[in-house]
């Protein structure tokens, strides 16, 4: 069996420094490591190995010191390593980059391909199954487990989602993204380097792959930056040390009180208009891909509604809600949709058509996409989402930005997509020479239009299923975590973090004190890892982004691949005995103790002005 890894070697972002007056993103003298998902997808593949026959290929690309990243996978035990480097790779966006790796991985015919779920610069999760789309691939998204049949030559994989996970049958040839919980976070020692520093790293250039080098690059690239925007921190960091804890709730309280007063003074004058006019058609229609859930609509599907709602007084055009499910949506489905904004309502039965995320999906939304030609197709940030974006963008060899905070319109008709990177301290725009604009949003941090409890669509048209291109993958079982509150978090004013301060054995307490506020709970990636909570509920890079009024974080340490998660917060509070913990840098109250003692203090004292604002 031969298994490749795609390997990114990247800065280590929490060393990068940001020079917020003169918009410098200072890199100098920054350490380079391999992209933490990547590596346990090296560490998966080596572990996968069960003999002499089976091999394992690590496949980097990048500029001349990302050698060093590969020196690393010999430590760890792969068998061989590839760098594929040239100039003409400068500028590379993530449709760019797969076709540079699927032209050198056809080179090598791997059995399995594994990718990492993102990468932790740029946060973007496409590479994965833009490659497998590239390659005719079938491809199973965010891994934590994975078995391997080789006498049937499949594999069989458990596959996070935003609301549980699924366990997924695949045949092989595949690509998989993996994420936590898929393989050891096993590092190379001293002795182990010592012996891979005298191995090859072979390498590649574009020219090694093709005579066409507009595929690669700024010219193969069909999105390109406008430029950078430094998000300098705007939190308060006020923090209370040696206060009784009646004493620091007391002022915090107050303190949330006023904030929370003058955040909503800021909201109404910022409130938009809620009389937008609707238009029918139009050359520039607006879809957004909706996510249903038990006959429902998330409500991440109502912000990508609103967003869409704002912009259509300057494209002069309708807004079409795509509904893909099971069957026909059911009236109240349909109802929802128009309430919440659309003027049009699409959809796609997936009897016979596999996977929402799947190519017989994929295959039949891009078909639709191409024969109507609308102006910008929104979808969710989530598996699903990602995924099906990731497959129509390399099949219609679209731009694609991943993970968008916002929307906007330029003098140019061009639509600018807000995208965070490097821990949400750089907003890159990013603009797309080609149409449609494809864009995953993340849930949580945009807001519905206001609802309109007589609107109707104007039509309701189904697209026709496309037939399957090739091997797909099956799904085996789907399981929810809905007992955990996982879905609540989305949509949540009030939320309470629990990290490892709190101990195990405090996990059932401070559950009591977020109940006593009727707020769900969430955790960081260390919890999760130690087995205490679920991944459900996990905020941050691997996990969830939140847009609480409120955040309460209890016994967290602040590192940044959480605190990207709650950035959209309107206010954090926290708890932590450590005055040194990174979170107080990124909370706006702070309160330094032991949470046993402070936290119920804390919540009697606040739960009433929550109250007021009807949180």
């Amino acid at each position: 069996m031969k298994i490749a890894v795609c390997v990114k070697y990247v800065p280590v972002v929490s060393r990068i420094q940001f020079d917020y007056e003169n918009k410098v993103i200072q890199r100098e003298g920054v350490p380079s490591e391999i992209n933490p998902f990547d590596l346990l997808g090296v560490n998966l593949a080596v572990d996968l190995k069960a003999g002499a026959d089976d091999t394992v290929l690590a496949l980097s690309m990048g500029p001349p010191n990302a050698a060093e990243g590969l020196t690393q996978c010999y430590a760890l035990g792969v068998d061989r390593s590839i760098l594929l480097s040239d100039r003409a790779l400068a500028g590379s966006d993530t449709l760019a980059t797969a076709q540079a790796l699927a032209l050198a991985l056809e080179r090598e015919q791997p059995d399995l391909i594994i990718c990492g779920r993102n990468s932790s610069d740029a946060e973007t999760g496409q590479v994965g199954p833009e490659l497998a789309e590239l390659m005719a691939l079938p491809h199973v998204s965010n891994v934590r487990k994975l078995d391997v049949n080789r006498p049937a030559n499949r594999i069989t994989a458990e596959r996070v989602t935003d609301e549980g996970y699924q366990i997924i049958e695949c045949p092989l040839p595949a690509v998989i993204c993996v994420t936590e919980g898929a393989g050891a976070e096993r590092y190379p020692g001293r002795e182990e380097m010592t012996a891979a520093e005298s191995k090859t790293v072979e390498t590649l250039t574009c020219a090694d792959l093709t005579d066409d080098l507009s595929l690669f690059g700024l010219a193969g690239s069909p999105t390109w930056v406008e430029d950078i925007r430094l998000i300098e921190p705007d939190r308060l960091a006020v923090v209370f040390r040696d206060e009784t804890p009646e004493d620091a709730a007391r002022q915090v309280a107050e303190l949330l009180r006023a904030r929370l007063v003058n955040l909503a003074a800021s909201a109404a004058d910022a409130a938009p208009n809620t009389t937008l006019p609707h238009y029918a058609g139009g050359a520039r229609s607006i879809w957004v891909v909706a996510e249903l859930t038990d006959g429902a609509v998330r409500h991440v599907t109502l912000e990508m509604l609103g967003k869409a709602r704002e912009l259509t007084p300057q494209t002069q055009s309708e807004v079409a809600a795509v509904a893909i499910c099971n069957g026909a949506p059911t009236p109240d489905v349909i109802a929802q949709l128009a309430q919440g904004g659309a003027d049009r309502v699409l959809t796609l039965d997936t009897a016979g058509l596999g996977l929402l995320c799947g190519r017989g999906v994929a295959d039949s939304l891009a078909d639709a996409i191409a024969e109507q030609q609308p102006y910008a197709v929104l979808f969710a940030a989530t598996a699903d989402g990602r995924d099906l974006a990731a497959r129509i963008a390399a099949r219609q060899r679209l731009g694609l930005t991943g993970d968008a905070i916002d929307l906007e319109i330029n003098e140019q008709g061009q639509l600018v997509q807000l995208k965070p990177a490097l821990g949400g301290n750089v907003v890159a725009p990013i603009l797309s020479k080609t149409l449609p604009n494809l864009a995953t949003l993340r849930p949580g941090v945009l807001t519905p239009a206001t609802p309109e409890p007589e609107a109707t669509p104007i039509n309701v048209e189904a697209i026709p299923p496309t037939a399957r291109n090739g091997a797909d993958a099956t799904l085996l079982s789907e399981h929810t975590a809905a007992e955990h509150g996982a879905l609540e978090l989305t949509a949540a004013e009030v939320v309470v973090g629990l990290g490892m301060g709190i101990g195990e054995d405090g996990l059932s307490t401070a559950r009591q004190w977020a109940a006593a506020i009727g707020a769900p709970i969430a955790t960081t990636r260390n919890v999760v890892h130690s087995g205490w909570l679920p991944h459900h509920i996990q905020v941050g890079i691997s996990g969830r982004t939140i847009a609480p009024q409120v955040y309460l974080a209890i016994g967290i340490r602040g590192a940044f691949n959480h605190t990207v998660g709650i950035q959209k917060a309107a206010t954090i509070l926290a708890i932590n005995r450590n005055h040194r913990a990174a979170i107080f840098r990124a909370a706006d109250y702070g309160i330094v103790g032991d949470w046993n003692e402070y936290l119920p203090a804390l919540i009697e004292a606040i739960k009433p002005v929550l109250a007021e604002h009807g949180l």
